[in-house]
């Protein structure tokens, strides 16, 4: 071995280098642990769950909420615009953020649920302003388009195929739904009922429906497809 010092080669039985002076270490020599001169950090990172950024969330939320209530005790001409604001607040924690809560949100559950506080938020719009267009306009047309999205929100989750019939009779459905928003507009604010443009995406809803039915009904067509489109 040699000296660590001055590098100069020793016997194995030497325990002081006779050049240098320095103590001669030897890996079969046992050497007693110290103390550290330094205190050891034994923290570990802080894990922040996705509860815990849920949670945060749901306080931000309420901290808006909060301030608008203060906004409608201090400012007298705030409640109309503040109505607006907290409904349209709770909304977005509705439809984005609550469904989060949950490890595995059924969507069969939550989006006639969103629906449903769409609705109530546009009941309260139409009471505010006394519009008078509620039961007219928005209850049937929010309920139709609910309608044809739980359907196909149910179909895919449960079935688990077919999904090109399914999105087929969607599209043809939402060409009909066209149609009753032209008319729904009309009627409540119009007073016109004669259909215009509703036809158009009627005739392109129904073809492409149909086209994806037809692709479903053949295999060797959704075959040939695949191979071409690379899906």
């Amino acid at each position: 071995m040699y000296c660590v010092k001055c590098g100069v080669k020793l016997a194995d039985t030497e325990s002081v280098c006779p050049l240098c002076g320095t103590r001669v270490y030897h890996p079969d020599i046992v050497r007693n642990e110290a103390e550290p001169t330094y205190p050891v950090n034994s923290d570990k990172p802080i894990k922040i769950g996705f509860r815990g950024i849920m949670f945060a969330i749901t306080v931000a939320f309420a901290a808006v909420i909060a301030q608008l209530v203060v906004c409608l005790f201090s400012i007298p001409s705030s409640g109309t615009w503040v109505g607006y604001a907290m409904g349209g607040v709770m909304l977005l924690y509705i439809i984005v953020f609550l469904p989060l809560w949950f490890k595995k949100p059924n969507p069969v559950i939550f989006v006639p649920c969103d629906y449903a506080a769409l609705l109530l938020y546009l009941l309260y719009i139409d009471l505010t302003v006394r519009g008078g267009w509620f039961l007219s306009f928005a209850f049937p047309v929010v309920g139709a388009n609910a309608l044809i999205v739980t359907a196909i929100v149910v179909l895919c989750h449960y079935l688990r195929r077919g999904y090109l019939y399914i999105f087929g009779g969607a599209l043809i459905a939402h060409g009909g739904f066209m149609v009753l928003l032209e008319f729904l507009i009309g009627l409540t604010f119009l007073n016109d009922t004669t259909l215009r443009w509703s036809y158009f995406p009627l005739v392109g809803c129904i073809m492409l429906g149909i086209a994806l039915i037809v692709i479903a009904i053949s295999p060797a067509l959704k075959e040939s497809l695949k191979k071409k489109l690379f899906f």
